[in-house]
């Protein structure tokens, strides 16, 4: 409030090279494009707040448009190349995630010139830290996504709709149906788990893994597709556990939306879902991705949520102009502050 903001987002069509989609050039090529037009009218804006800039080439080392610039994580490229190459992603892309990693590292290695002030780096989560520091960012600032929390007592119960008796047990997940996600992974161990007793899992959202995963459909493990934000909820609302057997994660939305909704959480054992345990001392597990452990999970954690205190998008944005006043104010680009 009390500010002229300017919204600049790219259309949203993948960039292809035949049948082939190459979404990262197509990003940074459009990054290239913003850059170039910044670069004519350095001063323009007293601030100008990116999210995951990647551009080909530098169209200036002026500082007058760097040290106004801030840059926000929420993942990295040398990530995906990692989990490429531990075969979460198809290994036939290893040479993509190679080249945009090359690319990730060499934009940065750019900014991080002495004779450009600037820019300043945050990152949603604190184990995106360790991550940017590998391509040389060590001064960024967490400070977390803030969480939508309504209230538990607004929705009405929707399990019914579905056919899923009420005193069973319901494990719910939701999140975009993609390698990273591991929902065909997911989808197989949940139709180990609910042969053990009376579990029913509801696997929600879309993405180019949805036909692997709906053939793990049954009458036990349900396959519904994308959901309005008002399904969710009732689905949150309704459930007994959340459950993730995702293979990374930057900030993990829907376990902390799980968590706004008093559910206990069952989640792969990666970073992220760790800092997520320890940080809010959720109710809840990090386990391996095997039926044996996700069902002791269930049976040990269902019905033993309970409510914990997350960071609002009030509170985060407060972070934020925070942030943004003392870059202002003191003009530098090294940071002492450190939200978690």
């Amino acid at each position: 409030m009390g500010h002229d903001v300017d919204y600049n987002l790219p259309d949203g069509t993948a960039a292809k090279l035949g049948p082939v989609t190459v979404g990262v050039p197509g990003i940074a090529w459009w990054w290239r494009s913003q850059f170039n037009e910044l670069a004519a009218d350095p001063t323009a804006y007293d601030l100008i707040w990116t999210h995951q800039p990647l551009s080909p080439t530098l169209p200036t080392r002026n500082s007058d448009l760097w040290n106004r610039m801030i840059v926000t994580f929420h993942t990295t490229e040398h990530a995906k190349y990692r989990l490429t190459k531990e075969g979460v992603y198809p290994r036939r892309l290893m040479p993509y995630h190679w080249v945009t990693k090359q690319l990730e590292r060499w934009f940065y290695d750019q900014l991080a010139d002495p004779d450009i002030d600037g820019p300043r780096y945050t990152v949603v989560s604190s184990q995106l830290k360790e991550e940017v520091a590998a391509f040389g960012i060590k001064d960024a600032t967490t400070i977390p996504n803030g969480v939508f929390t309504p209230k538990m007592n607004a929705y009405k119960p929707i399990r019914e709709e579905y056919s899923i008796p009420n005193d069973s047990t319901l494990v719910f997940n939701i999140g975009g149906l993609n390698h990273q996600k591991r929902p065909v992974l997911f989808a197989k161990t949940m139709t180990e788990v609910c042969r053990d007793r009376d579990i029913y899992c509801v696997i929600a959202g879309d993405g180019p893994l949805r036909e692997a995963v709906e053939e793990q459909a049954s009458d036990r493990v349900r396959v519904i597709g994308y959901v309005s934000n008002e399904e969710k909820w009732r689905w949150f609302a309704d459930a007994d556990l959340f459950a993730s057997l995702s293979a990374y994660e930057g900030l993990p939305v829907a376990t902390l939306e799980a968590l706004s909704f008093g559910l206990p959480v069952i989640l792969s054992d990666i970073p992220a879902h760790r800092a997520v345990i320890d940080e809010y001392k959720a109710t809840g597990a990090c386990v391996s991705p095997s039926p044996s452990t996700v069902s002791k999970a269930v049976k040990k954690f269902s019905g033993e949520g309970a409510e914990v205190t997350l960071p609002s998008w009030r509170e985060s944005a407060q972070k934020y102009i925070e942030y943004f006043k003392y870059w202002t104010k003191t003009g530098t680009s090294r940071f002492d502050m450190d939200y978690v």
